[in-house]
């Protein structure tokens, strides 16, 4: 693991990778294989794996440990972060040591599942998982977690020596980065931006990047946002931006926000009708998605995402 790998100069594009399926549950690596081989000819290099898109709170952890190292493999000078949420902070810890060994360059943590924590008590869990990991740790705000990660508490886990930044998917509020980074100026800490519509903003208020679920369809889309940026094309970056707005209008639909099922499908679906899965299959039993759900979905991306085709890997 190279620490150059996170700390790098120029802004991180991560993308959160979807976990792909055969139809009877098991991790696909092949489809996996092509997933990291149609990011990085759409220019990315930085993999988050088994975070909440990658369906880890449903995969047992020899198939988080096999989606990691399948990742590794076919990104060997790539930067990968791992998940490592679990039951509560032993398992945690024990899912960081195992991502260590398995070549993750950072662990990722949320707040605990379930459990309500005062803030005092959420900066203790993610410090002792810090003490702990043989990586350096992220921690991962969600509005969707019972315990938010407020500024106060970000601040004072970017002091810890191995806690590195923070995946900020904050629900939209567009004041958390700038006031974040405020409150950890001056140190080496880095601020990933998880809402898709405050990719560019963030880039504007001195964050450190983004780690996007809607990467998996559209890299090359935010390839050339941050290239325009790190140009100085403020107008190209803005317009990109807008594309990136109007291919996210889709999952603000009432289905997919109702349904995690229908989130996943609408990632799979466009990534199944290129080649780059072999199913649009995930964790959860006995799901069925309406046909004309389906054919919603392929009409909407059909005008939204570039025609040509994805690339394979063998």
């Amino acid at each position: 693991m190279s620490s150059y790998r996170l700390h790098r100069p120029g802004p991180h594009l991560v993308v959160a990778l979807v976990t792909p399926f055969a139809g009877a549950g098991e991790v696909d690596h092949a489809s996996l294989r092509r997933l990291v081989a149609h990011l990085q000819a759409g220019g990315v290099d930085e993999f988050f794996v088994n975070g909440s898109t990658g369906e880890a709170p449903l995969l047992d952890e020899a198939d988080r440990l096999a989606v990691l190292e399948t990742v590794r493999a076919a990104a060997p000078d790539g930067t990968v972060y791992a998940g490592v949420s679990g039951l509560g902070h032993r398992h945690a810890i024990r899912n960081a040591r195992a991502a260590a060994a398995a070549g993750a360059d950072a662990a990722v943590v949320m707040s605990p599942f379930f459990v309500a924590l005062d803030q005092r008590q959420l900066g203790d869990f993610a410090a002792a998982i810090a003490d702990a990991s043989p990586i350096p740790l992220a921690v991962y705000h969600h509005l969707r977690m019972p315990t938010p990660f407020a500024v106060p508490t970000v601040a004072r886990l970017a002091a810890h020596p191995n806690i590195f930044a923070v995946k900020d998917t904050n629900g939209g509020d567009q004041d958390r980065c700038a006031e974040i980074l405020a409150a950890t100026a001056g140190r080496p800490f880095r601020f990933f931006q998880g809402v898709e519509k405050l990719v560019l903003s963030t880039l504007q208020a001195g964050g450190h990047g983004c780690v996007v679920a809607q990467g998996n369809l559209a890299p090359r889309l935010y390839r050339d946002l941050f290239d325009a940026w790190q140009a100085g094309e403020t107008a190209r970056a803005a317009g990109l931006q807008q594309q990136i707005d109007a291919l996210w209008a889709i999952f603000t639909r009432p289905e997919v926000r109702q349904s995690f099922a229908h989130f996943l499908h609408t990632l799979k679906l466009p990534l199944h009708e290129r080649g780059v899965l072999a199913s649009t299959a995930g964790a959860l039993p006995g799901v069925a998605i309406e046909p004309e759900f389906s054919r919603m979905v392929s009409e909407f991306m059909q005008t939204r995402l570039e025609p040509a085709p994805a690339s394979r890997a063998p």
